[in-house]
């Protein structure tokens, strides 16, 4: 036997893993209309026990208002469907109609029939489960229209899914990898301007997916959880997706052509990518009134100050994501309303993005390993610092200031003749290389060897001739 419960329960499925809207409701007949705008589809909900003259009446109804449906829901119906949840079969073949719209109605008698009205595997599992939600529960969803609480409601298969990706990958790099330095961090996929000029292009996604401090992760998958079910709800799954990860290449490049000196991860410009597409949908639809433009931005605010607390936090990799938020949306609308705008969005945006390239490129790229290896000799861990070299010895990012810092290394470890032999070696490599014979210089002349001092000094200042320590070593050399 049903009960007014399963009309609500059966209703509100449909709205969350359907994405249908409830856009009508009859008190009197207990009977719910839902409507799916891409669809072009009416499903209506009745429960309780009717005459053949009441459902005739129903169809009646629909047939002959499909201008006044149209005009209140702002779009054409092609088909309706009627169910009846009913303990009185009756024969839908005398109610059914193929033109000019179709509108077929369907007798639903026992759950078994409910679950049926769906081959949705979720709903059809839940339809077919005992449910400690009240009526009034279900009633009160269903007849919501705040539009980000009906968006709360939505099954968001894609945010669940990048949340669980995220989480996934904090929780394999905590538990199986070496990440407690920049150097290991790094090699698991970190953006730095440094790799990215040397062609691993792929880091500006990799970096998005990344996260070290459980702090971090938390903030961040709480804010991807609420601002990515409100567009994945408003714009559909794969178009959230596409937004998430456009907005977050955006944000990473404007963030390298503007800091090149250090390390960057985390999903935070892909977050503020999906808070601008929020406010450009926002500006839009102009669908929302001020009670949901004041919880949006109170949302936005909130996630914005709290990402403050987060420390070494890329401000510039935020702002660029938002913007390219407000861009992905606003190119897809004037794409569907006015393609010449869209062009015009488009022209600037290659525009724009070739320049910021360009100028990634153009910057000089200063060797993120470098720095990281000086770290570690500054803070006295000096075997540490030596597997870095020979990492980036077989990672090919080696330059002459490598060499040079493991000359030190040895020095300080072995002996002074081994750091000569390494700088020597670094010489064959970087034979210009002012830093390895300014250092060569120094080193001959403690030893003595003035004549091979010399000679190494002249090198240096060829190759630096500005530089004032190298001129005042020759004239020391010289007197």
């Amino acid at each position: 036997m049903f009960e007014e419960k399963h009309l609500w329960q059966t209703s509100f499925l449909w709205m969350r893993y359907l994405n249908y809207d409830c856009v009508h409701y009859e008190k009197d007949k207990n009977e719910v209309w839902l409507a799916h705008k891409k669809r072009q589809h009416v499903v209506i909900f009745k429960q309780g026990t009717f005459t053949t003259q009441e459902l005739d009446f129903d169809k009646d109804r629909i047939v002959e208002h499909q201008k006044q449906i149209a005009e209140f829901l702002g779009y054409d119906i092609k088909r309706y469907d009627v169910y009846v949840l009913t303990d009185k079969s009756f024969n839908t073949v005398n109610f059914n109609v193929h033109e000019p719209r179709q509108v077929q109605f369907h007798s639903i008698h026992n759950v078994k029939a409910l679950r049926n009205t769906t081959t949705h595997p979720i709903i059809k599992r839940k339809l077919g489960q005992k449910d400690s939600k009240s009526l009034k529960e279900y009633q009160k969803r269903v007849l919501n229209q705040n539009i980000v609480e009906k968006a709360m409601y939505r099954f968001t298969p894609i945010t669940y899914a990048v949340v669980a990706i995220n989480v996934l990958i904090w929780l394999i790099v905590t538990w199986f990898t070496p990440h407690h330095t920049d150097y290991e961090i790094i090699n698991l996929g970190a953006l730095a301007h440094f790799n990215v000029v040397h062609g691993e292009w792929y880091r500006l996604i990799t970096s998005m997916f990344l996260h070290i401090e459980f702090q971090h992760l938390l903030l961040n998958m709480l804010s991807l959880f609420i601002f990515g079910k409100l567009v994945e709800a408003f714009i559909g799954p794969l178009k959230m997706l596409g937004t998430y990860i456009l907005s977050g290449i955006i944000g990473n490049l404007i963030s390298l052509a503007l800091i090149t000196t250090s390390l960057s991860l985390g999903a935070s410009g892909a977050i503020f990518g999906l808070m601008g597409a929020l406010i450009a949908l926002m500006i839009i639809s102009r669908r929302f009134d001020q009670k949901v433009i004041l919880q949006m931005v109170i949302a936005v605010v909130v996630m914005a100050s709290l990402t403050l607390l987060i420390q070494n936090v890329n401000v510039v990799a935020h702002l660029g994501g938002l913007l390219g938020g407000v861009l992905v949306v606003y190119s897809g609308y004037f794409f569907n309303q006015n393609r010449l705008y869209f062009y015009i969005l488009l022209g600037i945006s290659i525009v724009i993005l070739t320049l910021i390239c360009i100028k990634i490129f153009m910057t000089s790229d200063t060797n993120i390993y470098n720095q990281i290896i000086q770290r570690e000799m500054h803070d006295g861990q000096y075997t540490e610092a030596k597997d870095m070299i020979k990492q980036t010895y077989q990672n090919g990012y080696a330059d002459d200031v490598t060499y040079y810092l493991s000359g030190i290394i040895i020095a300080t470890q072995d002996s002074k003749a081994e750091a000569m032999a390494e700088w020597e070696r670094g010489l064959k490599y970087f034979p210009n290389s002012p830093t390895l014979n300014f250092h060569m210089a120094i080193a001959n002349r403690s030893l003595g060897d003035d004549k091979q001092a010399k000679s190494y000094i002249q090198k240096a200042i060829k190759a630096s001739p500005n530089n004032q320590e190298y001129q005042n070593l020759k004239k020391e050399l010289d007197d």
